[in-house]
């Protein structure tokens, strides 16, 4: 859990407990360390809320994102060391950040001799939380500064910043990076490819859920088709593994609806998560029981 590790690393480092803080997120201080393990929906949010609380920092994000380097993304931190190019790291980044993080979303965006790179955390994460999803976008925008002048050995400055994007001259993103070897960057490239393949499919499926229809669950057909399957095959492939669509929507309205309901009226719960009405998210709900 290599972000878990950094975000409670950079609370001890500004005054916080880490005994403390792994006790309230429930994770055990030696698992740290270990890039195989990963921290549920929850931890990973309240990882955040809980550092900033604990060290009185409302800029935390930012200041833990200054000393980021590419570790903080596991193996694709490897790929990113080995890229010939700033921009070839940072698309690396966008096309298997997930193996790192299934919280965030990554984008490259070109027009006009300009490059932008788009920071989005899950919609759920900014609905539950949104504190804690800005300081992220904050330690991510800070990170990539970061991680580009230890790729590069030079300070690349964006032409300008918005909420959740760094903007650049696509020049800017073309400088080498120095320990570039394509030799190796194959190696992790067949690393990572494996890694990045979802154990199950019911998790591949939760995932587009959470990510892309912001937990709100469309019909069947609508996410068959977004997997270019049809609503048989899509049926069937679950029933392999022992579960159902239904099964899997109706976990993820109770658990999003839970977390909602506890600060927000159902009323307000049905309008973030994007139903017609009240009455419409109830019926959801109860179906999900």
């Amino acid at each position: 859990m290599p972000i878990i590790r950094d975000i409670v690393y950079g609370a001890a480092a500004h005054g916080a407990s880490m005994t403390e803080l792994c006790k309230r997120l429930q994770i055990d201080v030696a698992d740290l360390d270990d890039s195989e393990k990963h921290a549920g929906f929850e931890t990973a949010c309240r990882s955040w809320e809980l550092a900033v609380k604990m060290t009185g920092d409302t800029k935390f994000g930012l200041h833990i994102g200054q000393s980021t380097n590419p570790s903080i993304m596991g193996l694709v931190g490897y790929l990113m060391q080995n890229s010939k190019t700033l921009l070839d790291a940072f698309k690396q980044v966008c096309e298997y950040g997930r193996i790192a993080t299934n919280m965030f979303g990554y984008k490259i965006i070109e027009k006009k001799g300009e490059v932008v790179l788009q920071y989005t955390p899950v919609a759920i994460w900014k609905q539950l939380y949104p504190n804690g999803a800005r300081q992220a976008v904050d330690q991510a925008k800070a990170g990539t500064l970061n991680v580009f002048y230890l790729l590069s050995g030079k300070k690349v400055v964006p032409v300008r910043e918005e909420s959740d994007k760094l903007v650049f001259n696509r020049d800017q993103l073309l400088i080498r990076v120095l320990r570039s070897d394509q030799s190796l960057l194959r190696v992790f490239e067949e690393l990572v490819k494996k890694k990045a393949r979802p154990k199950t499919f019911g998790e591949q499926l939760r995932q587009l859920i959470i990510m892309e229809f912001r937990g709100i669950v469309p019909p069947v057909e609508v996410v068959a088709s977004k997997l270019n399957m049809t609503p048989r095959t899509l049926q069937r492939r679950l029933s392999a593994e022992k579960t159902t669509f239904r099964r899997i929507s109706g976990q993820i309205v109770t658990e999003v609806g839970k977390k909602l309901l506890k600060t927000s009226k159902v009323s307000e719960t049905a309008r973030l998560l994007g139903y017609s009405s009240s009455r419409a998210f109830r019926r959801a709900y109860q179906r999900a029981y």
